[in-house]
């Protein structure tokens, strides 16, 4: 989160047990008196050990509402994790929320490929990978990003959006060189000129679609179609999880973009934002017996 910590007033916890780290949420001020789960960030929410039983998880909730409120905050806008993000995909989180009673305010949807069960694709979306492989096109990863943002994706998202990625072409570099093996940029060459690329980020499960672009020829020549193929079928056919992303723009669902995705297997997974009032962490106290609640309260907080 670093390199855009100036676009954000952070105000993420850290919960500690024995002067361990044992739970993280990182988040921002909205106003004096609401936070957010961060928006900065593809996916966000309390992050928890692997080991982390249901009660355990409902005392690390209580006791960050309760903190927050103690500070001030009456509010959490909390954008919750997809679940498949989550290595072993449990759900003691989504309990704490109903406890709490959060509010669900915004649902949209990732389109996803369970990769260990995939779909077909769709005929066309095989009939111009070939097309592109007949016309010679290439598929490389490369390790310089300038080629893509400047020659594709930046001309593409202000002619088609009148916008800029959310990345500068420094930031993407500059998060590469911290995070090279889960940061990885494949482009499609049409002699030897680039006509596509995807900017992908890798979990230990997922691999996601950042940026997803491609100019007039990588679109009618199938490079496109052929860069996903590949990355699909090749490159990361050993994950778990191949996420598009989510297909909303400013007009609301793009329906174009998504039959697309939809094309080449993909289904929607949900991605949920819930509004959470701190006072409700008293609901939570019948969940939690008593000594945990002295416990909770005798905590100082870091």
């Amino acid at each position: 989160m670093d390199y855009h910590k100036d676009r954000y007033e952070d105000c993420s916890l850290i919960v500690f047990e024995n002067n361990l780290p044992i739970a993280a949420f990182p988040a921002h001020k909205i106003d004096e008196n609401t936070i957010a789960s961060h928006f900065g960030l593809s996916y966000g929410g309390i992050i928890l050990r692997k080991t982390e039983v249901l009660h355990k998880t409902l005392q690390i909730v209580y006791k960050i509402l309760f903190v927050l409120k103690s500070s001030k905050i009456e509010k959490i806008i909390y954008k919750s994790f997809h679940k498949f993000y989550n290595s072993i995909g449990s759900e003691e989180i989504t309990y704490a929320k109903y406890l709490i009673k959060a509010k669900l305010t915004v649902r949209q949807f990732s389109s996803v490929i369970n990769l260990n069960d995939k779909l077909e694709m769709n005929r066309t979306r095989l009939r111009l990978a070939r097309r592109a492989m007949k016309m010679g096109v290439v598929i490389k990863e490369v390790d310089t990003f300038d080629d893509y943002w400047n020659n594709i994706l930046m001309p593409n998202l202000n002619c088609k959006y009148s916008a800029k990625p959310a990345h500068t072409v420094e930031e993407i570099t500059k998060l590469h060189n911290s995070f090279p093996k889960n940061i990885h940029q494949f482009n499609a060459y049409l002699n030897d000129t680039i006509v596509a690329g995807a900017t992908l980020f890798e979990t230990a499960n997922v691999v996601r679609v950042q940026y997803n672009s491609a100019n007039e020829e990588g679109r009618h020549s199938g490079a496109s179609d052929l860069l996903y193929l590949e990355l699909i079928e090749r490159y990361f056919k050993h994950k778990n999880y191949f996420d598009f992303g989510t297909s909303f723009d400013d007009n609301g669902l793009n329906l174009g973009l998504l039959n697309w995705k939809e094309s080449f297997g993909a289904r929607a997974f949900s991605i949920d934002t819930f509004e959470i009032e701190t006072k409700n962490y008293i609901l939570l106290e019948k969940s939690i017996n008593c000594d945990d609640r002295k416990l909770i309260q005798n905590h100082h907080h870091h």
